[in-house]
């Protein structure tokens, strides 16, 4: 069964340089995605959740200050999550667009838990 797509919006108050920074490493990732994240050079994420949920993802693509994608070990190839960066011409206004792939069953739990980690991320950029 195909998976369905999730397009999310999020409004953001920071600059595209300091989001980028917060998808695209280890570190970043670590300070709001997952308890920890671990990159082997070769373009593996590992990232672990508690003591011992590891989960790995491939990256994918990527554009400084535009986008990061990446999959799950476990998905199909066309399956990826992605966070991107938009601003807006006219406005200036910073928007964070997530896209993402859940079963038809685990819709609304998914888009609950990009709600729950995208507000998690706005509280750690206004620290």
């Amino acid at each position: 069964m195909a998976k369905k797509k999730i397009e999310l919006e999020f409004e953001m108050n920071t600059m595209p340089g300091v989001l980028y920074k917060r998808f695209a490493t280890p570190d970043g990732l670590a300070t709001w995605f997952a308890d920890a994240v671990v990159c082997d050079g070769d373009e593996i994420y590992s990232f672990l959740w508690g003591k011992d949920v590891i989960t790995r993802a491939f990256l994918l693509g990527a554009k400084e200050n535009k986008f990061v994608r990446f999959r799950w070990e476990d998905d199909d190839e066309d399956d990826y999550f992605e966070f991107e960066i938009l601003e807006s011409e006219l406005s200036g206004v910073i928007t964070l667009k997530v896209i993402d792939f859940s079963e038809e069953d685990e819709y609304e739990d998914v888009v609950r838990l990009w709600n729950f980690q995208i507000e998690s991320l706005k509280r750690i950029l206004a620290a």
